[in-house]
């Protein structure tokens, strides 16, 4: 009975569940993503000219830490939902928005969960004890904190809507709809998700542990979606763990741009072992969180 709104969710996509056609609308939904971004950075580059397209290139590339570079990052997301929605239409003959849930629920659960998630985060951050104290982002004032704040926001919501969408929407939705009796659509999108965030190139001998807590909290947000029939709950809890990772304290390299504190390490430093269980410790009082506010 816990999963009752999960039939009306995942409804849409009983017409086209076969396997084959959700494989190949996976890959066209990454292939689209991919093609859409050369397409708008080819058309950019004829506009602003070479000089400037090679600085947007060592500005997003050589210089991966800066707050544009960050944006950059978080915004190009968009272009896999775009893909994403032309698969939906094309592949599976439905519109993108069944993708969602109803709107409604999408809003407000979303609004809920981020709120107090998001306060939940503050007090433990708070009343916590640290064994490693902050250093200010000093390459990013509070006054141009406060200006890119709505900015940031929406780069927040695309990338992690877009996630959502991908996984908690059409990957759950799918294979709950071709498995009904079977818990593959929470294992096998949280499987991935966790492999998609394992970068041993930037997290050495951290990176299964990044990508064990990302299984955790995609599992977390498949159970929320489960619970509500929608993607709202699964999209508020990502929203507010990525503001306290990305806009508040982030942790050195790739990504930090937009962070008023910095973690002085970097994703390889031995020293963050010790400091995942506490993570987890987090996310799960996070997801808690999330049911509370949502009487789930």
């Amino acid at each position: 009975m816990r999963y009752e709104q999960h039939r009306y969710f995942v409804a849409p996509a009983k017409g086209t569940a076969e396997l084959w056609r959700t494989g190949v609308g996976t890959f066209l939904t990454f292939l689209a993503g991919l093609a859409l971004y050369q397409l708008v950075f080819a058309l950019t580059s004829n506009l602003i000219g070479p000089e400037t397209t090679q600085l947007l290139v060592d500005n997003t590339t050589f210089d991966k830490d800066s707050a544009f570079a960050t944006l950059y990052i978080l915004t190009t997301f968009g272009f896999f939902g775009i893909g994403l929605a032309m698969v939906t239409s094309s592949i599976h003959r439905r519109s993108p928005a069944t993708l969602f849930g109803p709107a409604a629920a999408v809003v407000s659960d979303a609004i809920r969960v981020t709120l107090s998630v998001g306060a939940l985060f503050i007090v433990l951050s708070v009343i916590l004890p640290k064994d490693i104290e902050l250093v200010r982002n000093t390459a990013l004032t509070t006054r141009n904190w406060i200006a890119l704040l709505p900015i940031s926001l929406a780069a927040i919501l695309i990338q992690a809507g877009t996630e959502e969408l991908i996984f908690r929407g059409y990957l759950q939705q799918q294979l709950a709809a071709r498995f009904p009796k079977m818990p593959l659509w929470i294992i096998v999108p949280s499987a991935v998700f966790g492999l998609a965030h394992l970068s041993p190139e930037t997290a050495g001998a951290n990176a299964p542990y990044y990508a064990l807590w990302a299984t955790f909290f995609a599992i977390a947000a498949a159970d929320l979606t489960a619970r509500t029939g929608s993607i709202g709950a699964a999209l508020g809890f990502h929203v507010a763990n990525n503001i306290a990772a990305i806009l508040f304290t982030s942790l050195l390299g790739p990504g930090s741009g937009l962070a008023l504190f910095h973690i002085p390490m970097e994703a390889n430093d031995p020293r963050l072992a010790a400091q995942m269980l506490p993570e987890f410790v987090m996310l799960f009082c996070g997801w808690l969180a999330a049911r509370v506010a949502l009487k789930v």
